[in-house]
């Protein structure tokens, strides 16, 4: 399990699964066979599989310690979630509860569940299948929400043909039933050293969470970047952004922002070790994953 300390906060990555899941030329609509093929020599093995030519991705989340509270930021594609339309997400049966009890975690000790946006893939563990029933994975913890984010999604999940109302039944509905749901502004403060800004693009109140302590820095993006190779194809948005042109210009900011700063970042789908830095690579940006494995450019 891979662990960084950002100051007094300690952060944990709980993995539901990782696999080479994705066709790049599926993921990223304006990926040409030219552009993979110049970044190969460093996306194998580790980033592009090169049996299948399937891009390698991780779903994860991550669990930060600070000295008041325990927040969950994520919770993947969970089990038994009914998606017959999304075979990756459908019916499962992963050891994700057992990789949190590993990091010392159980659901009722976590205070804070943030969803950085409300993707299939990051809603699924909200809740659990109790005696036929839809319940709060983690008892005690207030869910936090964007604001903007639930507005835009609340009214395209009332289309019930809509295959994102799955995951709005199951894992996000009944948690506002629970009347554990926070909803909160894009720059909302956790406590003191955690707090939101907003990253839209990949939908509309998408957000990171910005991790400050003991003069280091950390920040955790969400779907701002899947992979690795947008940091080196920074226009490559993906076939799941509501805006594909508001989410390059917001890439672009982010990467542009945090080249060559010591700020530790940690996407919500790069694969082992996950977290790195971001520096300057030509006329774009590469990412260097800390910690040994992955690749970078």
């Amino acid at each position: 399990m891979d662990k960084w300390c950002v100051g007094d906060f300690t952060i944990e990555r709980v993995i539901e699964f990782e696999a080479p899941v994705l066709d790049p030329y599926v993921l990223f609509p304006d990926a040409t066979k030219e552009a993979i093929d110049t970044h190969r020599h460093w996306l194998e093995p580790g980033l592009l599989d090169p049996e299948t030519g399937m891009l390698i991705l991780a779903f994860h989340s991550f669990v930060i310690r600070t000295p008041r509270h325990i927040i969950l930021v994520d919770t993947c594609g969970g089990n038994d979630k009914n998606r017959p339309d999304r075979a990756r997400y459908h019916m499962n049966r992963w050891p994700y509860l057992d990789n949190l009890s590993a990091s010392g975690v159980r659901p009722e000790d976590v205070d804070f569940v943030l969803c950085t946006h409300l993707h299939v893939d990051h809603v699924g563990w909200n809740t659990r299948l109790l005696d036929g029933r839809w319940t709060p994975t983690f008892p005690n913890a207030r869910y936090l929400f964007g604001r903007r984010e639930w507005e835009f999604w609340q009214a395209e999940f009332k289309d019930s043909g809509s295959i994102e109302s799955h995951h709005y039944e199951d894992s996000i509905l009944p948690v506002v039933e629970a009347g554990q749901a926070v909803f909160v502004e894009n720059d909302h403060a956790i406590e003191d050293g955690l707090w939101l800004s907003p990253t839209p693009g990949h939908t509309p109140g998408q957000v990171c969470l910005h991790l400050s302590s003991g003069g280091r820095e950390a920040v955790m993006t969400g779907d701002l970047m899947h992979h690795a190779v947008q940091c080196a194809e920074p226009d490559w948005s993906t076939c799941f952004c509501s805006d594909p042109a508001l989410s390059r210009r917001t890439r672009r900011s982010f990467l542009d922002r945090y080249a060559e700063t010591d700020t530790l970042v940690l996407p919500a789908h790069f694969p082992t070790p996950s977290g790195g830095r971001i520096v300057r690579g030509g006329d774009a940006w590469r990412f260097v994953f800390e910690g040994g494995g992955g690749g970078g450019r």
